[in-house]
């Protein structure tokens, strides 16, 4: 693959990872990093650690997401899980009509239709 075609690839999962994290903790309530990252590679949307915790620690920071540590009912070590606020509820729907609007380009502009 094209150096080209390879960095516009990685801009594109730049795009969308963070919709797909706001999506998978919406569907799930509440996810921990690790579980995240098992859930994007069965996406075929693989993530690293040191690209992922980041993440969501400025989504917590910016009240996107809630952090809540959780050390009882557990087996093994404590966990951070992650849940959406209202605030990350209403930026995942501006993201979600984002989105489609774009899909929407894509599918007028891909058909051959005139726009």
């Amino acid at each position: 693959m094209d150096a080209y075609l390879e960095n516009w690839r990685t801009q594109i999962k730049k795009g969308y990872l963070e919709l797909c994290l706001l999506l998978l903790i919406q569907k799930h309530k509440r996810l921990y990093g690790f579980d995240l990252i098992e859930k994007l590679k069965e996406l075929e949307l693989p993530v690293k650690e040191g690209t992922l915790y980041p993440m969501l620690s400025r989504m917590t920071e910016e009240k996107t997401l809630q952090a809540e540590w959780e050390t009882e009912n557990l087996k093994g070590h404590p966990r951070k899980f992650y849940s959406l606020t209202k605030t990350g509820v209403k930026q995942l729907d501006e993201m979600k009509d984002e989105f489609e609007k774009l899909m929407a380009i894509f599918k007028t502009a891909h058909s051959g239709r005139s726009l």
